[in-house]
C-alpha cells in the first residue's frame, strides 16, 4: 500500500507535536532531558493510552526517536 505526501505529512506532523509536547512536559517538571527519558516518557504515555490512534502515533514517536539514536 503505498501513501501520498499528503497523505503521510499530517500523521508526522502529529508525531513532531507529540515529541514536543513531550519535551515541555519534561521542561516543566524539571525533568533532565535527553533521548533515553524522552523515549521513557513517551513509553509511560503508552502504557496508559486507551485509544488506537493515540497508541499509533506514540509508538511511531518513539520508534523515530530509537531510529535517529542507531543512525
Amino acid at each position: 500500500m503505498k501513501f501520498s505526501q499528503s497523505e503521510i505529512q499530517p500523521l508526522w506532523d502529529e508525531v513532531a507535536r507529540i515529541i514536543g509536547d513531550g519535551v515541555i512536559q519534561m521542561r516543566h517538571r524539571g525533568e533532565p532531558l535527553s533521548a533515553d527519558a524522552l523515549i521513557g516518557h513517551l513509553e509511560r504515555q503508552l502504557a496508559c493510552a486507551t485509544g488506537v490512534q493515540r497508541r499509533i502515533l506514540l509508538g511511531a514517536a518513539i520508534n523515530m526517536l530509537k531510529t535517529d539514536r542507531r543512525s
